[in-house]
């Protein structure tokens, strides 16, 4: 019975030995020669609270990684850059230095059509209810890519993180209009309804929008430095947070729309191109973001 009890007690030692050791040998953090590939964790979160709280707002479309390039023109340098889609990656050199490398991309495409009343209809019938239909395009494109080194502190499944980089960034936007009503010597001022409509220039009786473009052109390049933590939840995947410190030099290219209207000087529908503004360049300095400030990495 006491060599049962030996046994038993002596199994049982080197069954846990062996657990320890096996655990012990499990790689949570990266070494030289992996590769890693990181994205957004804030849309996953935002839609898991979301789920428990009961809000209706939930979208897995929103479940992208950040680019350094916005959609929204009319807004500040930082908001104008502002991410909205991108992946990163990163390749170690050895177990604390690794290349790193943010893709940002945006393409946004809005086509609506609009009914608009028939001028020629009812100038023979003011109660004709024919229409005739407006179009209003917009084009949003814009990439960026940041490339640098990244470095490493600790040996456990919390690490600190920190490097730089270089950034170079791109963007434009056009907007284009067509209209069912045709301006002529007839119909001077024609009825529309997508919004083309453009501010009465002296000698035009009106005039009107056919395409705004270089809306928002502008190109960046800067110098990013970052710094963050980085928690391996299971082996070989981690969530992590950073902040960026961001120098940022910005050239707008001049924006210019083509329009067209009628002329009260020589009786005759004109067209033209206009200098909206003019080039311009910004420095910008401050924290940011390169990717979101939460992210959620794999690696191989």
């Amino acid at each position: 019975m006491k060599q049962i009890k030996l046994l038993f007690f002596a199994a049982l030692a080197l069954a846990t030995a062996t657990a320890r050791s096996q655990e012990a040998e499990v790689q949570y953090t990266p070494k030289s020669g992996d590769y890693a590939l990181s994205v957004s964790a804030i849309p996953f979160t935002r839609y898991i609270g979301q789920f428990f709280n009961g809000a209706v707002s939930n979208d897995y479309s929103e479940f992208a990684g950040q680019a350094y390039i916005g959609n929204d023109v009319n807004t500040t340098q930082f908001q104008k850059i502002d991410p909205m889609m991108s992946i990163s990656g990163k390749y170690f050199l050895d177990d604390e230095t690794a290349i790193r490398v943010n893709l940002g991309l945006i393409y946004q495409r809005e086509f609506k059509k609009s009914y608009a009343r028939d001028d020629a209809e009812y100038a023979l019938n003011p109660f004709s209810q024919q229409k005739v239909i407006d179009t209003y395009l917009s084009k949003n494109t814009g990439m960026s890519l940041m490339a640098g080194l990244e470095k490493r502190v600790g040996k456990a499944r919390l690490q600190g993180i920190y490097g730089a980089g270089v950034l170079f960034a791109l963007n434009n936007q056009v907007k284009e209009y067509t209209y069912g009503n045709a301006i002529t010597d007839i119909n001077q001022s024609p009825t529309e309804s997508n919004g083309g409509t453009a501010a009465t220039l002296d000698g035009f009786a009106y005039n009107r929008l056919i395409k705004d473009y270089n809306l928002g052109a502008s190109w960046h390049l800067g110098i990013v430095t970052f710094v963050g933590v980085e928690y391996f939840i299971i082996p070989r995947m981690s969530i992590g947070g950073e902040v960026n410190f961001t120098a940022l030099a910005s050239f707008d290219r001049p924006q210019y729309q083509d329009l067209e209207g009628f002329s009260t000087v020589d009786v005759a529908k004109r067209e033209w191109t206009e200098l909206k503004s003019p080039s311009s360049n910004t420095i910008t300095i401050g924290t940011g973001n390169i990717g979101s400030n939460v992210t959620l990495s794999f690696y191989f």
